[in-house]
């Protein structure tokens, strides 16, 4: 993922992979780490060069294009990507947590800041409901039985997209890509293992309305 940030003044690059090494003895010094991103992403996407060499002038310059932006970064900065067990309680009677504070996204369907944003809008509307002191634990109650079912899934489908996006080169590998086929080439398609175009996924992930205090599903 590629991005211009400072107004335009910096290009931020960010390349995910699987490590299961012990992050407490990683280096950051720079050299190791251009080192280590060089070596991890060497000859990566074979596929994408070879599908332009027959429509660029340029083939040379698409299939080091990686090699190239790697190769101008001058600062580097590495960490990890921890993910907890769901939560199935999110109140305790005098605390409540929701964001971060509830569950652990990783950045795979780029959804935990909008989950968030959600979690804060919810808890507000059911609060507006509460006319007594009383009414405040049945209010955090109903935010927690809705907010934890929507969290729990998009963190689930978070978790299966980094499972789906790394799969090693082989036969689950190719399967994959074989069922991505159709979207890749414009083809009309139900369903798909890229949960970013699966229809299935968009229509639960995206397709989420708000109305009296309680969110659902619009579709």
């Amino acid at each position: 993922m590629t991005y211009v940030i400072g107004a335009g003044t910096s290009f931020n690059v960010v390349l995910n992979h699987e490590d299961l090494s012990d992050h407490a003895d990683w280096s950051q010094d720079k050299d190791s780490l251009l080192s280590n991103i060089r070596e991890e992403f060497e000859g990566w996407d074979p596929v994408y060069a070879q599908s332009f060499r027959y429509f660029s002038l340029y083939a040379s310059d698409i299939e080091n294009r990686l090699s190239k932006i790697i190769g101008m970064i001058d600062k580097t900065l590495k960490w990890p990507l921890y993910s907890s067990s769901i939560m199935h309680s999110w109140f305790s009677g005098k605390l409540v947590v929701l964001g971060d504070a509830a569950y652990t996204m990783i950045p795979y369907l780029s959804q935990g800041a909008a989950i968030a944003v959600e979690d804060g809008v919810a808890i507000a509307r059911c609060l507006q409901k509460v006319s007594t002191k009383d009414e405040i634990s049945l209010a955090l109650s109903i935010f927690e039985k809705v907010r934890i079912r929507r969290a729990s899934q998009m963190q689930e489908a978070s978790l299966l997209n980094s499972k789906l996006w790394h799969f090693p080169d082989g036969p689950i590998q190719q399967a994959r890509d074989e069922a991505m086929r159709p979207e890749v080439e414009g083809r009309p398609f139900s369903h798909s293992p890229n949960q970013w175009s699966d229809p299935a996924t968009q229509m639960w992930c995206y397709g989420y309305g708000f109305v009296e205090g309680l969110w659902f599903n619009t579709r």
